[in-house]
C-alpha cells in the first residue's frame, strides 16, 4: 500500500492518490487525473511513491497522510493539480434520484452536506460525494437511523467496501 504522486511531464500539474496493490500501472482514480490521462496518454505522466505504508494502515490514517501531500502540492486547486477540490465533492443536487428528490427537500440534502463536511472536519479526513447507491441506502432507513453519527459509520463502512 502507498501514497504516490503523479505528475503530467509537459504542465507539471500533480494528482496525490493512493493504491492498496501497489499497481505500477494506475495513475488515480479520480475524475480529473482520469480525463487527464485519456487526453495526453500514459506515457505524458510519471509516477512516483511518497509513502509505503503497512498493509494494515486504517482509512482515516491514508486519507490524513494523502490530505497532507494534496496539500502540500496544491493539487486539489486546477492551477497545479488534478485532485478534486472540497468544493467538487460535495454532492450535486443533480445527481440525486427521483426517488430522493421526492423525499429530501433542499433543506434536507443541505443539512445532510452539511453533516457529511462537518463530521469530515472533525476527523480530518476528506468529505466523499455520496454516490446514488449511498443515497437510496439512506432513503431507506432514514426512518430507523436518524442519527448523525449512524449515516456517517455507515457511509463510511460503506466506502471502505
Amino acid at each position: 500500500m502507498n501514497i504516490f504522486k503523479v505528475t503530467h511531464i509537459d504542465s507539471g500539474k500533480v494528482y496525490v492518490g493512493y493504491s492498496m496493490n501497489d499497481n505500477p500501472n494506475f495513475l488515480g482514480s479520480g475524475k480529473y487525473i482520469k480525463r487527464a490521462v485519456r487526453d495526453f496518454g500514459t506515457e505524458q505522466f510519471t509516477k512516483e511513491i511518497l509513502e509505503n505504508l503497512s498493509p494494515d494502515t486504517g482509512i482515516d490514517e491514508i486519507t490524513t497522510k494523502a490530505e497532507y501531500w494534496i496539500k502540500k502540492f496544491k493539487s486539489d486547486d486546477a492551477k497545479y493539480g488534478y485532485n478534486e477540490s472540497i468544493i467538487d465533492l460535495i454532492p450535486k443536487k443533480k445527481r440525486l434520484t427521483k426517488k430522493l428528490q421526492v423525499l429530501l427537500s433542499n433543506e434536507d440534502e443541505d443539512a445532510l452536506n452539511s453533516i457529511i463536511i462537518q463530521k469530515s472536519m472533525e476527523r480530518g479526513i476528506k468529505p466523499t460525494p455520496i454516490s446514488k447507491y449511498v443515497r437510496q441506502l439512506i432513503v431507506e432507513h432514514i426512518v430507523e437511523e436518524t442519527s448523525t453519527d449512524n449515516v456517517i459509520k455507515n457511509l463510511k463502512n460503506k466506502l471502505k467496501k
